[in-house]
């Protein structure tokens, strides 16, 4: 009787088991760490920011409802250009305002379906950014996990690009377009380059040049600092 009633309870457990592998095994999330170097020229110097931040890819199977609605999710903050008096430089971890023909020439540059700074390593090493389906999405990330060395992004592909300024004592933040940065900080600002590079380092911690109002809580949360960095 007793060995009866041990086999009863221990089928549901096993079943129990089963299907938290099962889940452990499909429902996952694949890491990609990369630093983002933005170079600018500013008259004759270069003036630079950097910061290594963890991008996490949820992986679920095409059973799951919820496939779709998988975006990428951030952790770590957006690089930032001292440009001295003139301001600050940031690019953020939104998309960019893009017009008809950017957007055709974005997807020329990569195809890829998730958000902008999701995108931005495929961009960089040329990749295809897969789908939402399980196995294409697979696919894509661990052929990106295997790239090596620093990689120019095209510009087209950039998140978005902003600098605050004080209205009537608020600070605003202003869309910049990465091909015209001088309309904005003055004559001899211009976008050089953005180098991403696949990395271990550790993710970059809040930059100490960032002004103390930005720094407080619930200031940019998710446009410069990741979802668990606030």
């Amino acid at each position: 009787m007793r060995k009866g009633c041990l086999i009863a309870l221990g089928i549901p457990v096993g079943l129990v088991i089963a299907g938290v592998g099962l889940l452990w095994l499909n429902f996952y999330a694949v890491h990609v760490r990369y630093r983002l170097t933005v170079e600018v020229q500013d008259g004759d110097q270069i003036k630079t920011g950097s910061s290594v931040i963890d991008v996490s890819y949820n992986i679920e199977p095409s059973w799951s409802p919820s496939q779709y609605n998988s975006f990428p999710l951030p952790v770590g903050y957006a690089p930032t250009v001292d440009l001295g008096e003139k301001g600050l430089l940031f690019l953020t971890f939104s998309d960019a305002t893009r017009t008809p023909a950017q957007r055709a020439d974005r997807n020329k540059q990569v195809f890829c379906l998730f958000d902008d700074i999701g995108c931005l390593p495929f961009a960089a090493y040329r990749l295809s950014g897969g789908a939402a389906d399980y196995a294409r999405k697979k696919t894509a990330l661990e052929d990106l996990l295997r790239q090596r060395g620093p990689r120019d992004v095209p510009f087209v592909t950039l998140s978005q690009l902003i600098r605050f300024v004080d209205i009537d004592g608020q600070h605003k933040y202003l869309d910049l377009p990465p091909d015209d940065l001088a309309a904005s900080f003055g004559p001899g600002i211009k976008l050089k380059r953005v180098v991403l590079q696949l990395t271990d380092d550790p993710v970059t911690p809040l930059p100490e040049i960032w002004p103390q109002w930005l720094k407080e809580k619930g200031q940019m949360s998710a446009v410069l600092k990741g979802y668990q960095n606030d």
